[in-house]
């Protein structure tokens, strides 16, 4: 338990420096994943995700989708997501890729990770309060994925969209799996997802 509440407090200790990190308490729309040009096959080609059919998860499970209507000619974006019949308040974990063969977009502003909150059905509601992404500073290789409801948002069950994270096209083969896992029920306590069903995926460069 203090190994969790050390990674939500150093969720909050980020979001609160903006360094290499992002909060978002309303959604916008130019968010939305919409695009008025298509991404080619061969983009959307690039990416495999464990989960075959994305419509239709494992119950308590955390999985990667692609997100074709964000993804680019240059960029992958893959969504996160949770399936869970119990309320979530919160969510930790890395996602581990293989930094020579594939690496994470950045803002052209000011170099940060470059990521996308998921849209919320309400637009004075977000679907996370708190919401950061950030790389290692020793092992790029790693993402530091971190999100909360915060105060005065209930829990959430159900399918729930973490985050949407985007990488440039690969130059080899990367699997994209979780590591240091932990997803918080509504009392702060940890939920038990079973290690088989954290459904990473895995990218592929170009034939």
């Amino acid at each position: 338990m203090g190994i969790i509440a050390c990674l939500f407090s150093l969720c909050l200790i980020i979001t609160a420096c903006g360094s290499g990190a992002g909060t978002t308490t309303s959604t916008d729309p130019a968010k939305t994943g919409s695009s008025e040009t298509s991404p080619s096959p061969d983009v959307l080609a690039l990416f495999s995700a464990e989960v075959q059919d994305c419509s239709s998860p494992p119950s308590n499970s955390v999985y990667l989708c692609k997100n074709n209507g964000m993804s680019t000619e240059d960029i992958i974006a893959v969504d996160v997501h949770i399936k869970s019949d119990t309320p979530v308040f919160g969510a930790a974990f890395d996602l581990l890729l293989d930094k020579s063969n594939v690496e994470v977009a950045r803002k052209t502003i000011d170099q940060s990770v470059d990521f996308s909150p998921p849209d919320s059905p309400q637009a004075d509601s977000p679907i996370w309060k708190y919401l950061f992404v950030a790389l290692k500073e020793d092992q790029e290789g790693n993402l530091i994925v971190g999100a909360s409801r915060g105060k005065g948002l209930a829990p959430l069950k159900g399918d729930i969209p973490v985050v949407t994270l985007k990488f440039k096209i690969p130059t080899g083969e990367s699997p994209l799996s979780f590591s240091n896992n932990s997803i918080l029920d509504e009392t702060g306590r940890p939920l038990e997802i079973p290690e088989d069903r954290w459904y990473g995926g895995y990218f592929n460069p170009k034939p």
